[in-house]
């Protein structure tokens, strides 16, 4: 009985003393969010060479000063999202064998929508109607968002990184 007692009291403070693994829920404020947020590059922990090709060509791209995706968060909760029209892209192969050339499209879209955070859940209308949750992490001027936002067939697995403006 004895033994049954100890095992008892020891199971319950194991339960009560031991401290679950999950992160804490994380609260950023909505003010946090508010302001101007530029493409600045593609994070993948184990990038394919279809992923890490992409990325290369954004990262020239950008270096170059052209705008990729721009996201506008305002205070009224809507953002306006302004995007290179990527499908009239101009692209040449170099003579000099030194690589494929890639031009900043000229052509640029906007789409608007309304916004909400909880915690670190980003609600938003996509294009197509549907309410999109997803969780995103903002550190200092650098706003982490999942890939498949920008490109679902393309870039699931990936972190799309901005800047505030």
């Amino acid at each position: 009985m004895k033994r049954i007692i100890l095992a008892l009291m020891v199971c319950a403070s194991l339960t009560f003393s031991c401290s679950e693994d999950k992160d804490e829920d994380v609260m950023l404020e909505s003010t946090a969010l508010v302001g101007v947020w530029k493409f600045s590059k593609i994070e993948a922990t184990d990038a394919s060479g279809n992923i890490k090709l992409a990325n290369d060509i954004l990262t020239v791209l950008v270096a170059s000063g052209c705008d990729i995706l721009n996201y506008n968060f305002k205070e009224d909760q809507t953002v306006t999202a302004s995007f290179r029209d990527f499908t009239e892209t101009g692209n040449s192969v170099n003579s000099g064998g030194t690589g494929l050339l890639i031009q900043c499209p000229q052509n640029v879209q906007a789409s608007s929508s309304v916004w909400s955070l909880e915690g670190d859940k980003l609600s938003f209308i996509d294009g197509k109607g549907r309410k999109v949750t997803v969780s995103i992490s903002i550190d200092g001027d650098t706003l982490t968002v999942p890939g498949e936002v920008i490109n679902a067939d393309n870039l699931t697995g990936t972190n799309a990184l901005f800047k505030k403006q």
